[in-house]
């Protein structure tokens, strides 16, 4: 992939972010796997399709069922409504 403009023209705002990153999704009061189904729910309120495949991966890695993933689904469809279903089938049958 290629560098963003901010990985090219000032990385150490992009080394600073990558290390908030790491810190915000370690184990703490809610778990790695907790943090990353969160991120789910998030990128697919905000429509960011790369965010939802990463952060699905992710959760996968950490543990993550095909259930828990559901239900994270049911709370965004709950928010979000009708539209936050249809337009993830496609991209979530892709990464589970």
């Amino acid at each position: 992939m290629e560098k963003s403009l901010i990985e090219q023209f000032m990385p150490d705002i992009w080394d600073t972010y990558l290390a908030q990153v790491r810190e915000t999704m370690k184990d703490g009061a809610l778990s790695a796997k907790m943090k990353e189904l969160t991120a789910v729910a998030l990128s697919i309120a905000v429509h960011c399709e790369p965010c939802i495949k990463v952060h699905i991966r992710r959760a996968k890695e950490k543990g993550a069922t095909k259930e828990e993933i559901a239900e994270i689904l049911a709370v965004v469809l709950m928010m979000c409504g009708g539209p936050s279903d249809v337009w993830t089938r496609k991209i979530i049958a892709d990464v589970i």
